[in-house]
């Protein structure tokens, strides 16, 4: 490790004395992702590389800090790079030449045959001295299907496969509709339940412990709110023991809302893997995935405050989740 007094995707800044991400000083480039503390020291030597390349099997399009875990596919694919995630084709597509696209309608061909009969007959002269015997080949033509017939058969088989690409259509239709009507249900539930807590403007309350810088109005960048230096200082155990507000945090970061970054991109930014994040939603109705993320920055980094989590809290923009974190009471933290 680089510095010692930040994360690994933050770099020491003595001019401001405080910890910027290294895309504040970097650009973040594709197939790349940020070494620890971006290769800077405490006293701002550049020690190491400020980007090394995705391991197999990740990639980084240009806008992740760190790269992610390519995504499987269960119908054809085409695979990713460092650069591109995987890309999964469609039902009833095939990869060709690097390109995802339709597979050819089947045709059924009736072919028919004929078949050749001999049928031999012996006939003998009565009248003739002696016996003779001769013999008579007669071809049966096979009856077959007439033309007509095998355009019937061929057309009942292209119209049998539209059938079944529009009952699959509207079956899928049926189906995204059902998901947007309960996920329409789920964003209604939790902004009644956050509601009914009283979550309000806190901008207008004085009860909560933040110190807001003034004249500086017209730029809302990530110190616009401040944790009082009490409750900054406090332990990050400390906002696990504190019911009241794990759960208001709950309930405003573990719901996937469109345009809002939530547990996945806060689980990101404390280098959780991609497929620890999808197993933690998928455990999702036995426990919170914040509270997972939680537990986990406390058992690998025990020396973590409430200072840090507002801060990744404040670079993926969410200063509403650091305004709960003020309410924590003082006399907790002293």
């Amino acid at each position: 490790m680089t510095s010692h007094r930040c994360i690994d995707e933050e770099f020491w800044n003595p001019a401001p004395h405080t910890c910027q991400p290294c895309e504040s000083n970097y650009t973040i480039k594709a197939g790349f992702e940020f070494t620890e503390n971006c290769g800077r020291s405490d006293d701002q030597q550049q020690i190491k590389p400020a980007y090394k390349p995705c391991e197999n099997g990740t990639y980084n399009d240009g806008s992740h800090v760190k790269c992610h875990i390519c995504s499987s596919c269960i119908t054809p694919f085409i695979a990713c790079n460092t650069i591109s995630d995987t890309i999964c084709c469609k039902q009833g597509e095939e990869v060709f030449d690097g390109k995802c696209i339709p597979q050819p309608l089947q045709t059924t061909v009736i072919t028919t045959a004929r078949r050749t009969t001999t049928a031999a007959s012996t006939s003998t002269a009565a009248d003739s001295v002696g016996s003779s015997s001769t013999s008579r080949t007669t071809t049966l033509p096979q009856s077959s299907i007439p033309p007509h017939v095998t355009g019937i058969y061929v057309f009942l088989g292209i119209l049998s496969t539209l059938t079944l690409v529009c009952l699959f259509l509207v079956i899928r239709r049926r189906r995204t509709k059902h998901l947007n009507e309960e996920f329409q249900k789920r964003n209604g539930a939790v902004r009644e339940s956050l509601s009914k807590k009283g979550i309000k403007g806190y901008d207008q309350s004085v009860s909560y412990n933040i110190i807001k810088e003034s004249d500086n109005s017209d730029h809302l960048t990530g110190s616009a709110y401040l944790l009082a230096p009490e409750i900054q200082g406090a332990p990050l155990k400390t906002v696990l023991n504190n019911l009241d507000v794990l759960e208001e945090l709950v309930l405003v970061l573990d719901p996937d809302i469109s345009g809002a970054k939530n547990t996945r991109h806060l689980a990101a930014q404390c280098s959780f893997s991609f497929a620890w994040i999808n197993y933690a939603y998928s455990m999702k109705d036995h426990k919170s995935p914040l509270v997972a993320v939680l537990e986990g920055v406390v058992t690998k980094n025990p020396e973590w405050t409430v200072g840090h989590l507002a801060d990744l809290l404040t670079a993926i923009g969410r200063n509403d989740a650091v305004e709960i974190l003020a309410k924590l009471p003082l006399i907790v933290v002293l």
